[in-house]
């Protein structure tokens, strides 16, 4: 799937979920479509087609080298449908653990703490994040998918699968029976990522396996009262645009030890 086409099924996506979630009957909790912070959500929209298209344009011709010959001679002859099966469980699991260490690390946290800032979870509530972060998921995952000798087309299948369960997942719709969680993550047990309480809890993006093995899974029903948000910060984190993408550098700053501190003997 060519980066234009790309985008454009993508919008679509949007579009659809932003639709969906108008309609009383699929809504988690009510909401309008121009609800607080929205237009800081749409400067984040567009940082993350930036972090994308630099992904695409600067990271991809690069990490298209780097196939492994005897591994991609094997891949090349399975059908497209198979290739692009496998293409999404294995970006999913190394976006999985790229997303626990994140969360493992103070400074990744730091970085991350943007996406979780969000005070209502809905479809455009799913590209708050902060462009480093864009680019330390996505790469990653894509290079271990050329390293297998995927095309390009294949990746670019996958990362539009994978963009549609994290739509999903964010969004603010009450869709997706319970036996789709045996396998797939729904907006069900996303939401519970979200809140302070189980945000050590269900990483994954699309299947829900990864969080089973790893014991980090949590099924629950969220009170469509509880609130979201960076744990121990939901009210003092900033929601304008550019205090939020400052504040991961100031955090930064805040950690360095200052020159006028004593030397340690």
């Amino acid at each position: 799937m060519s980066p234009g086409l790309s985008f454009l099924v993508l919008t679509s996506l949007f579009l659809t979920v932003a639709a969906l979630e108008r309609v009383p009957a699929f809504q988690f909790r009510p909401s309008r479509l121009f609800r607080p912070f929205v237009a800081t959500d749409a400067a984040w929209y567009l940082v993350a087609t930036t972090a994308n298209l630099i992904s695409t344009f600067v990271f991809r011709p690069q990490l298209t080298k780097l196939a492994i010959p005897v591994v991609a001679d094997s891949i090349v002859g399975l059908p497209f449908v198979v290739r692009v099966v496998a293409a999404v469980v294995v970006y999913d699991f190394v976006a999985f653990a790229v997303h626990v260490g994140i969360h493992r690390s103070d400074k990744l946290w730091s970085v991350h703490k943007v996406h979780h800032s969000s005070l209502q979870l809905d479809g455009l509530a799913t590209t708050r994040t902060h462009m480093f972060e864009h680019l330390l998921r996505n790469v990653p995952a894509q290079a271990t998918l050329f390293a297998l000798g995927m095309s390009a087309s294949t990746v670019g299948t996958t990362l539009v699968i994978y963009a549609a369960f994290a739509l999903n997942g964010h969004s603010n719709l009450r869709v997706g029976g319970r036996w789709l969680e045996m396998v797939f993550v729904t907006p069900r047990l996303h939401r519970l990522h979200h809140l302070p309480a189980t945000t050590q809890n269900n990483f994954g993006t699309v299947l829900t396996v990864w969080d089973r093995l790893f014991h980090r899974f949590v099924s629950r029903d969220a009170r469509p009262t509880e609130r979201t948000g960076v744990p121990g910060e939901i009210d003092e984190y900033p929601q304008r645009f550019v205090s939020a993408f400052c504040r991961p550098m100031n955090e930064a700053r805040a950690r360095r030890p200052s020159r006028l501190e004593p030397a340690r003997t």
